[in-house]
């Protein structure tokens, strides 16, 4: 296998492989946004997952405030969708709230109206770590993927599985919804795939 050393790290080929790819969509940033292309990023834990974060993080800066990004890794992610699947759906009549009780459900529902709005609406949403556990985070990252879709906006998805792992965590997770099958078809219609 083939090694190429950045500064005192040494990279293996497949990430030198992703860098290049990506550096290539970085150079045509604004088509590419146009375009609505994006990533999906299979097999990317530990420090490879820091890696392409943070080049990624490194590159979406060079563009300056006229391109909106978002960038959450999935812990954050997997909140907001706690906070808008389950958490405030939970609240049976929130207009009967008093005091407190009210000042933290105002909070908590402009908080995580303001992330919705982010990952929905951004020039090019990234979430790094996915890994789904709970029906919920499927609902929202489908929900998420498929309002993203519709409007052409870009979507880097990272996840430390791998693609062969990923129909099983979404069928284990929401058996028989063949949750998978519809993110996967929109995610491979729009961006690259990498390993």
């Amino acid at each position: 296998m083939s090694f190429l050393r950045e500064g005192s790290e040494i990279l293996p080929l497949q990430d030198l492989d992703l860098f290049t790819r990506l550096s290539h969509y970085f150079d045509s940033f604004e088509q590419q946004l146009r375009a609505g292309h994006g990533w999906l990023i299979f097999n990317s834990s530990g420090a490879r997952a820091a890696r392409i974060s943070a080049f990624i993080a490194r590159r979406i800066s060079e563009f300056g405030p006229w391109i909106s990004s978002y960038l959450v890794p999935w812990r954050e992610f997997s909140l907001n969708a706690y906070m808008v699947e389950v958490g405030l759906q939970s609240v049976g009549q929130p207009e009967t709230l008093e005091g407190k009780a009210k000042a933290e459900f105002d909070i908590a529902t402009r908080v995580s109206r303001d992330a919705m709005v982010k990952m929905v609406a951004s020039d090019l949403l990234v979430v790094t770590g996915v890994r789904p556990s709970h029906s919920h985070e499927l609902e929202f990252l489908n929900e998420t993927i498929e309002r993203r879709y519709n409007q052409h906006l870009s979507t880097i998805l990272v996840t430390p599985q791998l693609p062969q792992e990923m129909p099983l965590t979404f069928e284990s997770v929401a058996p028989g919804l063949k949750m998978w099958d519809r993110l996967y078809a929109r995610m491979y219609e729009r961006c690259f795939i990498a390993l």
